[in-house]
């Protein structure tokens, strides 16, 4: 049962919010209209909240109140027209009782979330670049693998190392070097697109896919992120250079190690080579 609600939610999560807007809208008038055709005075709070959720979680907070809004007034209607009431005004203040608690609990409920989609960006980035970290790096290139391998589109991965760091921290102090680190994470993300992936792997390591990129689409990429790396550097009058090991895969790795290890090891071969360069492979 629980691997069925997780495997729910993630669908969830995937589905356009028009789509979920509209399923928790029908959902309203199904629980309107059984209410109404139910004579016995059986209260369908509970499965109200069905919809209220799913939208308020899945959607957003507006949306959560407009389902809230919608599903007091379907319930007032069903009341109305049931004449379960003998006063009217009793079925006014039961369908105000009724519309706070929704408020209510979509509030809660969206706070609810954004905490998590705080918690849950603190748990994927790196706080002092806003680049994601290595682990949840990981987890992106597996799936990119599994995918371009399924789709059998090119993929690129690139590892940089900022040359001379270590003297930045030494001679211009910590606070430079997070500026340094900051700088480049903004400067790299200004040369990619969106949908490519940055990461930070901690100290002065970075790692970058690049989705659907072949060989010399990301040779381009790569050069130019370089080369206005450079400029930066010398108008910031910084003594260091920066280091980058590529691979693109049309064929590929077994796991997510191998393609690391393989970057990893171009990355090194410019550090150990006069550093300052860029060398690019072609897997297999």
């Amino acid at each position: 049962m629980k691997q069925l609600l997780i495997t729910l939610f993630k669908k969830l999560e995937y589905l356009p919010k028009l789509l979920v807007f509209s399923l928790g809208f029908l959902l309203v008038v199904i629980i309107g209209t059984i209410d109404y055709l139910i004579r016995l005075d059986i209260s369908l709070s509970i499965v109200y909240f069905i919809p209220i959720i799913l939208v308020t979680w899945f959607v957003g907070r507006s949306s959560g109140i407009l389902i809230s809004l919608l599903s007091s007034f379907s319930w007032f209607l069903a009341d109305l027209v049931s004449n379960k009431y003998p006063y009217s005004w009793l079925i006014a203040w039961n369908t105000g009782v009724r519309l706070v608690i929704f408020l209510l609990i979509t509030y809660l409920l969206s706070e609810l979330k954004a905490a998590y989609e705080r918690e849950k960006k603190l748990a994927r980035t790196d706080g002092l670049t806003g680049a994601i970290n290595q682990r949840f790096f990981r987890q992106l290139l597996q799936a990119e693998i599994e995918r371009s391998h399924r789709y059998k589109h090119p993929l690129s991965l690139a590892y940089f190392d900022v040359d001379n760091f270590k003297k930045v921290n030494d001679d211009l102090g910590h606070s430079q070097g997070d500026y340094l680190l900051q700088l480049i994470t903004k400067t790299v993300h200004k040369n990619i697109r969106q949908t490519d992936i940055l990461a930070r792997l901690g100290g002065d390591e970075f790692a970058l896919i690049l989705l659907e990129t072949d060989y010399e689409a990301a040779t381009i990429i790569l050069n130019r992120i370089q080369k206005e790396l450079f400029v930066i550097i010398e108008l910031e009058k910084l003594p260091i250079s920066l280091s980058i090991g590529a691979m693109t895969y049309y064929s590929f790795p077994e796991s997510v190690d191998q393609a690391i290890e393989q970057v990893d090891k171009l990355m090194y071969d410019v550090k150990n080579n006069g550093k300052n360069g860029l060398k690019h492979h072609i897997f297999n």
